[in-house]
């Protein structure tokens, strides 16, 4: 086979790290100026049952370094160095303990005992939540505030990707929720974020029947002595017509693929046929020294694709469980096929809601007397009603107010605390009136424990 045109094989590999890091100024900071501390946003909770309040998870970090955390739920705390202040507004340098947890139903809701309320232009109506957290910060047991040039950002996932919701902080002073602008929202697919990760030559192969060398008999093109262990492998057989011809190309293709053309010339007729392929070596002492060889050259780029892939695989079960707790409670019904994420930006620690103010359910109205299953009356504290397909919780002191069209769920807490219920079938024998009447309420007479039994009692 003769070659007269000069190849030249650039073999390159390309590793893009991207680190990001939200918010940070790059602006030069006075050393004689401090930043202006707000006030933080901690929230008086009335939990019904402390002892199933939502528990915290604690981190302990370096607050000089950037660092990002990650709860058990899988939301992922994005923190930028410089972060936190002290009373005074000096930047804190020493160690710092962040406690941080999630509500993401209406009953993590109902349990930490979060109000929902929200007066809308003079209206009451309740927040349904796409996404709530609580973050505090400590440093030797002094409360924390932002760092206003170097706030954090919460991932957390959601959903909805309506972008009709919006933040929300608590103002302490008036004890109401202040709208503080938007959050930001992305969507994704598994295969899409898998298929994102840095590209990776492929390993060598064992070469096969199929496989061929290409050989220079003019000895013009030296730089094919590097291929003189190498056989390329065609991907597709039937398609490859490679044969022998005046002029030989290769074109290095990504992961590892190489593009063979062979050119025929004929006075004025130029024919040219391609072949992909990959490398591959003869079975034994060939083979094995490419295979070290790629071990070595790639050792590092394949354990750092390896992390990415893990962490996206951990993050999309973490999501997955999200998904099917919503599915247990029968409070919304997600196909899991896309991860919502919203990304939430802590103005103050304390309690941030990503909500939007819907109004109280119409349609029937009760005014109860609540009695046992015995018909004897029984006092009922924190009383609240659940719609199925709606992310609220709606509180009641005296007349309920539901839609009798809708999966309702009405509950409360006797004096002893046990739980006492009616579900949708008991709604549709009360009468739809303002007048007094009989409620008969199932209670729960076992002493519920966890978190999960509160879920069996009301949602199964």
């Amino acid at each position: 086979m003769k070659n007269r045109t000069k190849i030249i094989v650039v073999v390159s590999v390309l590793i893009i790290v991207f680190l990001s890091i939200r918010n940070c100024s790059c602006s030069p900071t006075k050393t004689n100026e401090k930043a202006i501390v707000s006030s933080n946003n901690y929230l008086l909770t009335n939990p019904p049952l402390p002892e199933l309040d939502i528990p915290y998870q604690k981190f302990e970090i370096d607050p000089s370094q950037p660092n990002e955390l990650f709860s058990k739920m899988g939301a992922k705390i994005n923190i930028p160095s410089d972060a936190f202040l002290d009373k005074d507004g000096n930047v804190i340098k020493g160690k710092v303990e962040v406690s941080f947890r999630e509500f993401y139903n209406p009953l993590d809701f109902y349990l930490a005992g979060i109000p929902m309320n929200y007066n809308d232009n003079g209206i009451d109506k309740v927040l349904e939540s796409g996404g709530m957290i609580e973050l505090t910060a400590k440093s030797n047991k002094a409360e924390l505030f932002v760092n206003p040039t170097s706030k954090i950002n919460v991932d957390l996932f959601s959903w909805t990707k309506s972008k009709d919701f919006n933040l929300y902080d608590l103002d302490k002073t008036t004890g109401k929720w202040i709208e503080k602008g938007k959050d930001s929202i992305s969507i994704s697919n598994i295969d899409k974020e898998l298929n994102s990760l840095p590209p990776i030559p492929s390993a060598p192969k064992i070469a096969t029947p199929a496989s061929f060398t290409l050989v220079d008999d003019t000895k013009v093109n030296p730089e094919i002595e590097e291929y003189k262990n190498v056989r390329f492998e065609p991907i597709d057989i039937e398609t490859c017509k490679i044969s022998d011809a005046q002029e030989m190309k290769i074109k290095p293709l990504n992961n590892g693929l190489y593009e063979v053309t062979s050119i025929l010339k004929y006075g004025s007729f130029r024919k040219e046929n391609k072949c992909l392929c990959y490398l591959a070596f003869e079975e034994g002492k060939d083979y094995n020294n490419a295979h070290k060889i790629y071990q070595k050259k790639y050792s590092k780029l394949l354990e750092g694709r390896k992390r990415l892939s893990d962490n996206i695989k951990f993050e999309w079960d973490k999501y997955y469980g999200v998904v099917n707790a919503y599915k247990k409670l029968e409070i919304k019904s997600l196909s899991g096929e896309e991860k919502i994420i919203r990304t939430l930006t802590i103005n103050n620690f304390g309690f941030v809601n990503c909500d939007y103010p819907t109004s109280y359910p119409s349609g029937g109205e009760i005014n109860p007397i609540y009695v046992d299953e015995n018909g004897k009356p029984i006092v009922l504290n924190n009383v609240v009603l659940v719609e199925k397909n709606t992310n609220a919780l709606f509180r009641y002191s005296d007349n309920v107010k539901f839609n009798p069209s809708n999966n309702n769920l009405l509950w409360g807490l006797t004096n002893d605390n046990k739980i006492a219920f009616i579900k949708t079938a008991d709604f549709k024998s009360l009468k739809n009136s303002t007048s007094k009447q009989k409620v008969r309420m199932h209670i729960h007479k076992q002493k519920v424990t966890t978190y999960e039994d509160v879920a069996n009692v009301l949602f199964h």
